[in-house]
């Protein structure tokens, strides 16, 4: 099974990839594509911030600016790979909707599926630090009173 056409099957349930869902798959690759070079034009502009904040700090010897400026690079370094995968998810996918190939698709989606557990992963990590922050407010207000 190396080709997409309109009647692929998979397994016992059978799964067509139709015209329809093909010139699907391409418009969302293309805005996947867009998507990725916006991101990574905003990632650069992040990290040329970040080393000009650094730099700064390390001139002024302002500690709170070295550090962060080196969130900012942590930062930078992190939203990389959101970029990666939505580029990585609109090449294999404009390839494998050109060409037929079921290893370019499989690919494509495999950075699909990255994107969305990073995305996840990325959430729960931020949930944490909110709940994190409100509870260091929350026993700081607290510890007023006693």
């Amino acid at each position: 099974m190396d080709t997409l056409d309109q009647n692929i099957e998979l397994d016992s349930d059978k799964l067509k990839i139709t015209n329809s869902i093909k010139q699907n798959l391409i418009t969302s690759a293309k805005w996947a594509k867009f998507l990725a070079i916006i991101g990574f034009i905003f990632t650069g502009f992040l990290g040329i911030a970040s080393l000009i904040m650094l730099v700064t700090a390390l001139a002024t010897g302002f500690g709170p600016l070295i550090l962060m400026g080196l969130v900012y690079v942590v930062l930078t370094v992190v939203m990389l790979y959101p970029g990666l995968y939505l580029i990585r998810f609109a090449g294999s996918t404009q390839k494998a909707m050109n060409t037929n190939k079921q290893s370019e698709f499989d690919y494509g989606i495999q950075n699909l599926k990255s994107l969305f557990k990073f995305a996840g992963i990325y959430t729960i990590v931020l949930i944490g630090i909110y709940i994190l922050f409100f509870l260091i407010a929350g026993f700081s207000e607290a510890s007023r009173f006693f």
